[in-house]
């Protein structure tokens, strides 16, 4: 049984067990992916004709034979980034997906955002290589020497990722890609648990008081250093001096 939301704002379903965000640029295959591993078409995947990614928000799926929930995201842009943060519990999964092929500037621009924005998620992440097929290497292994960004985040996330095909031709094939991305979800599980801070809550009123004191504090810093080196100016000196006698001759002026 699989259960989605895929109206209005993201819910979290209510499950305590394994669940995995799947993150990327658009095309990756997260969806595809998702739909793979479920075994139907429940994620609306994106076509091979589009321009545009069709996941335009977060949307959950239970799979209870797997014991797991999925998490399908937009492209990567910045407000996912700020989408996930809110959502990611200390005990989640991400699997950064994308394809095993030559990297466009909007992949290596997604592997960049991951490698700032998402840092203290790394112990908890491993890369989802889509399109296995396409990988050339003679043994068949991921050669992520051959861009320089996908291999910092290959050394981010530990040398973590798993080579994943949604084309498979049998079930067999289907089976082992979901197998192999089981067992890397598990074995991520376990390590410790990332520390997630509660965001300040913000209390304006507060804020302005302590602006002000801020503002009087530095005022009463500044003025003894401006006064002293106003008096120790000779042109400052003699103006004084011209005002007060030419005061003292107005004041005696009546008594000449």
């Amino acid at each position: 049984m699989e259960v989605s939301y895929t109206s209005g704002a993201f819910q979290s379903i209510p499950y305590t067990g394994l669940r995995v965000f799947f993150i990327g640029p658009r095309g990756a295959g997260k969806s595809a992916s998702i739909n793979t591993i479920i075994g139907r078409d429940v994620a609306e995947s994106t076509s091979s004709l589009r321009k545009e990614s069709t996941t335009k928000k977060m949307n959950e799926y239970l799979d209870e034979n797997q014991n797991v929930v999925l998490v399908d995201t937009p492209a990567l842009r910045r407000s996912v980034i700020k989408e996930l943060k809110k959502e990611f519990r200390k005990s989640d999964i991400l699997a950064f997906v994308i394809a095993a092929q030559r990297l466009q500037m909007e992949d290596e621009s997604c592997i960049l955002m991951v490698l700032k924005d998402l840092k203290y998620l790394h112990s908890r992440s491993f890369i989802l290589l889509t399109r296995g097929s396409n990988i050339v290497d003679d043994n068949n292994v991921f050669n992520p020497e051959s861009n320089k960004e996908l291999y910092r985040l290959y050394e981010a996330v530990e040398k973590r990722y798993v080579v994943f095909e949604n084309r498979n031709k049998t079930e067999k094939e289907r089976k082992l890609c979901i197998d192999n991305f089981l067992s890397m979800s598990r074995e991520i599980s376990f390590n410790e648990e990332i520390k997630i801070e509660k965001p300040r809550v913000i209390d304006r009123k507060l804020d302005r008081k302590l602006d002000r004191k801020v503002r009087i504090i530095s005022f009463a810093a500044i003025l003894p250093i401006f006064l002293g080196f106003i008096m120790r100016s000779y042109r400052f000196r003699t103006m004084c001096l011209d005002f007060f006698n030419a005061l003292g001759s107005l004041l005696t002026f009546p008594f000449r």
